[in-house]
């Protein structure tokens, strides 16, 4: 039975569905398949409890599962409601993270209580987040940045919120170095030490390969090397993630960005590179981050070789982002051609390349009269046919006198 010592308002009902939820998911295996936006709140927190447990936090701060829930859930209310950095983003990236340390072998490298900072970490890695990164924040030089000067401001943000919270739970009364390392952690997920994460990738890799079979133990320097390239790793790894939820992401993602641009546009200020819905597309926008990161991940694939299904993924992942514009580039493409049916002549909307053989054509939405249409058209809807809705005044004109339906315009699905 669980019980919240901060977190009272929580009723009953609610605990023991978290509790059902957490016994459920404890039987499931955690993959890059799992999709935490198909989750209502209660889940979300039977979700990451479960992977708190699994990798044993709970344990090695040497405190009850309660008290853990207690903690996540005073998580989750510092996040903010901004389109991507939510408590969903957290919880995703710490699913992601129990992947990468128990199938891709990255645990092997790291102790339980790496592991246990490393979850933390990821979990409040982006606590109040507005919305809006840092360069917007310096920029406009909000409360945020005159609070926290001009380098990683959100990070240092979600940093004292960390801190804070690990106070209020005493999670850190066996871990003085606890709130240390989390700072680090934390600072380390500024997309400004990419590069700097990347060239750490190399140089563990070069370390590593002179160790021995034998070797165990690594040096404290080395695990936490590990686990910011880890943290990171898992950050920046919806890109490579499978379609579908890649997709998801990618959606809330450019909605953050271009919220941004507008509201840079709207304040005057210079526009962010990337961000202006009206020149960059979603399709730019994802594959240019996910050429920008490529190299990062294949270096990950040195330290963690079963790691090359992330790169796969990304490959992938372009390969349907081009797909996804070539068929809207077709749809474009499917208008219609000259039409004439007497004693009325349609305007071509727009050439497409369609089979000579199926002329196009048009029915009435009230009638299956064919005194309009040639006796060689077809009249009933066939599977083979794409229906595009018109109203009659935006081709034949607005004149009140018209005494015509509106129709539909249907034509063959390019073979």
């Amino acid at each position: 039975m669980l019980h919240l010592k901060f977190n009272k308002d929580k009723s009953k009902q609610e605990l023991n569905a978290i509790e059902k939820k957490f016994k459920q998911y404890s039987k499931e295996k955690i993959t890059p398949e799992f999709n935490v936006l198909s989750l209502n709140r209660t889940d979300i927190y039977a979700h990451v409890l479960r992977i708190f447990v699994q990798a044993n936090v709970h344990s090695t701060l040497k405190v009850s599962v309660s008290q853990l829930l207690d903690f996540l859930i005073d998580v989750a209310e510092k996040y903010t409601e901004a389109p991507y950095h939510t408590f969903y983003h957290a919880a995703d990236i710490v699913t992601m993270l129990y992947y990468l340390c128990h199938d891709l072998n990255a645990n092997k490298y790291l102790t339980h209580l790496d592991i246990t900072f490393l979850m933390v970490a990821a979990l409040c890695h982006d606590m109040g987040h507005p919305g809006y990164n840092n360069a917007f924040q310096k920029s406009n030089k909000t409360d945020l940045a005159v609070r926290y000067g001009d380098e990683s401001i959100l990070e240092s943000y979600s940093v004292d919120l960390t801190v804070e919270l690990i106070k209020k739970h005493k999670l850190d009364k066996k871990h003085k170095e606890m709130n240390d390392i989390l700072t680090d952690l934390i600072l380390s997920t500024d997309m400004a030490y990419h590069p700097k994460l990347q060239q750490e990738s190399h140089q563990l890799f070069n370390t590593w390969s002179q160790l021995t079979a034998t070797t165990h133990t690594f040096p404290s320097e080395d695990r936490l090397s590990l686990s910011r390239i880890l943290l990171h790793t898992a950050d920046i790894s919806n890109t490579a993630r499978p379609w579908s939820i890649s997709k998801q992401w990618s959606d809330l993602i450019v909605k953050e960005i271009y919220n941004q641009g507008d509201e840079e546009k709207k304040l005057k200020l210079t526009l962010s590179a990337g961000m202006d819905r009206d020149v960059c597309s979603q399709k730019s926008i994802t594959l240019k981050f996910a050429e920008m990161i490529k190299p990062f991940f294949e270096s990950l694939v040195s330290l963690l070789p079963k790691s090359h299904v992330l790169v796969d993924s990304l490959a992938s992942n372009r390969i349907q982002w081009e797909c996804l514009e070539l068929t809207k580039k077709r749809k474009m493409r499917r208008a219609s051609s000259d039409i004439i049916i007497q004693p009325i002549t349609f305007k071509r909307i727009r050439l497409g390349f369609r089979s000579q053989s199926y002329p196009t054509v048009l029915y009435h939405h009230q009638s299956t009269s064919k005194k309009m249409l040639p006796a060689s058209f077809p009249v009933q809807k066939s599977h083979h046919l794409l229906p595009l809705e018109f109203k009659s005044s935006f081709i034949y004109g607005t004149s009140a006198n018209s005494s015509l339906e509106s129709i539909v315009l249907y034509h063959p699905y390019d073979q």
